[in-house]
C-alpha cells in the first residue's frame, strides 16, 4: 500500500523480483546481448548506441533490484570497454563517438538513481554503520 500526497491509499500489484541465484546468468546474458548488438551495423549511429546502452542499463536495474546501485554501472563500463576493444582485433580504431554514446547511455540510466540517493542524504537519511549486519 502506498499513500498518495492527498491522503488516499493506492494499491499496486506486487512484482516478483528475480531470485538472486539468477542474477549472474541474467547479467551475463544481458551483457552478451548488448556486446553483440553493439558490434553489429545496427548500432553504428550515435543515438542507436546511446539508446542500446540506456535500455540495457535500465533493464539491469529493473531485473535485478537487489544489486548494489554501483555494481550495474561498473559492469556496464566493462561492456563499454569490450565493445570498443573488440573491433581493434580486426584492425579498426576506437571511435570516440561510440565511446561517448555508450558512456552517456549508461550515465543517463544510472544518474537518476544517484541523484535520488543524494537527495536522501541531503534530507538526513543516513543509515547506521551496521546496516548490512543482517546479511552476515
Amino acid at each position: 500500500m502506498f499513500r498518495t500526497m492527498i491522503g488516499q491509499n493506492l494499491s499496486l500489484p506486487g512484482v516478483a523480483a528475480l531470485p538472486r541465484a539468477f542474477y549472474a546468468p541474467v547479467g551475463l546474458a544481458l551483457g552478451a546481448v548488448v556486446l553483440g548488438l553493439s558490434l553489429t551495423p545496427v548500432a553504428t549511429l550515435f543515438l542507436a548506441r546511446l539508446f542500446l546502452f540506456y535500455v540495457a542499463t535500465a533493464a539491469a536495474y529493473a531485473l535485478m533490484p537487489l544489486v548494489r546501485r554501483g555494481d550495474v554501472p561498473l559492469v556496464a563500463a566493462w561492456v563499454v570497454l569490450l565493445s570498443e576493444l573488440a573491433p581493434c582485433i580486426g584492425g579498426q580504431l576506437i571511435s570516440p563517438t561510440n565511446v561517448t554514446a555508450d558512456a552517456l547511455g549508461v550515465a543517463m540510466a544510472a544518474g537518476p538513481i544517484y541523484i535520488a540517493r543524494l537527495r536522501q542524504v541531503m534530507q538526513g537519511d543516513i543509515r547506521p554503520a551496521g546496516r548490512r549486519a543482517s546479511e552476515r
